[in-house]
């Protein structure tokens, strides 16, 4: 009958040397330096801690049901004001919009809305110049972080002829400026934004320094020619919630968990290294030691 291999076991060798003999200076040196290096060679490839992470995010995104609509006609006529806000800096607003349809779709049924469609009609003898439209968002990050922040995604249009109708589309985005910390984004952010106390401009400005804001992003715009005696305008919008990348500064225990990661792959294989240096020198006799076989009484 043939016989084959099962199993194979190496022999173990025992070296042992006086304390103060350079052999075992020899070992402690390369024991030392199999300790210490990972730590070298990891600070050189850019260090333990992870200067910051990226994770993809779809916030639950839902419209606050406040709008903003200005259209702005000859240098010598007020511009046409449409909003849900009832005072601005002081002064009563007129809402001159005859109609506002706005409509949030959920088109994967995952309870999340997926599409906003914003649709306003209203009256108008003068060619329109300009559009500006101001929609506010409240947007839900989850995942990693809790936080609510509202902010407001702008849309402006400049007209060059007679138009009667304005249709937009695009995808809404949170852009971030900054990384994302845990330490008190929520109370930062989860505030409602009012005009009674800003103009637009200022309202803006404040919006754009944060450091999240709402984009809108891809932004196609089409435009419909038509008389504007016989008819009234109307501006058309359709904004696609988009997932989005979520840039964020790592936590101590996830710095140490990628950490220790490093250090052991590291330490494993310059072990390795060093055993078998130590096997050679050993073997050798480069280094002077009484060898122990497993054989033999001590």
């Amino acid at each position: 009958m043939v016989a084959v291999e099962i199993f194979s076991s190496s022999v173990q060798y025992k070296y042992k040397s006086k304390i103060c003999s350079l052999s075992f200076f020899v070992v402690l040196f390369f024991v030392i330096l199999s300790v210490l290096t990972p730590f070298f060679i990891i600070y050189n490839a850019g260090g333990f801690s992870l200067k910051n992470r990226v994770y993809a995010e779809k916030p639950d995104v839902s419209f606050n049901y406040k709008y903003l609509l200005l259209v702005n006609r000859d240098y010598n006529v007020n511009p046409i004001v449409c909003s849900t806000f009832r005072t601005y800096k002081d002064n009563e607003i007129e809402d001159n919009c005859i109609l506002i349809k706005v409509r949030e779709v959920d088109t994967n049924n995952d309870g999340k809305k997926d599409i906003l469609k914003f649709e306003a009609h209203f009256y108008t003898d003068r060619p329109m110049k300009s559009i500006k439209l101001l929609l506010f968002f409240n947007f839900r990050l989850k995942q990693l972080f809790e936080a609510t922040i509202e902010s407001i995604a702008l849309w402006t249009c400049v007209l060059n002829e007679k138009i009667q109708k304005v249709q937009f589309s695009g995808d809404l985005i949170l852009q971030q400026r900054g990384l994302l910390t845990s330490e008190g984004l929520y109370e930062i952010y989860n505030h409602s934004i009012e005009m009674a106390d800003y103009s637009v401009e200022e309202l803006l400005m404040q919006n754009f320094n944060r450091k999240f804001a709402a984009k809108i992003h891809n932004e196609y715009t089409k435009e419909q020619t038509d008389n504007l005696n016989k008819s009234t305008a109307i501006i058309q919008g359709e904004l696609i919630y988009r997932e989005h990348l979520i840039y964020y500064q790592p936590s101590y225990w996830e710095e140490l968990k990628w950490a220790w990661i490093q250090y052991l792959s590291c330490f494993l294989a310059l072990i390795y290294i060093t055993k078998h240096i130590l096997i050679f020198l050993f073997a050798n006799r480069y280094l002077n030691c009484y060898i122990i076989m497993p054989w033999k009484n001590k």
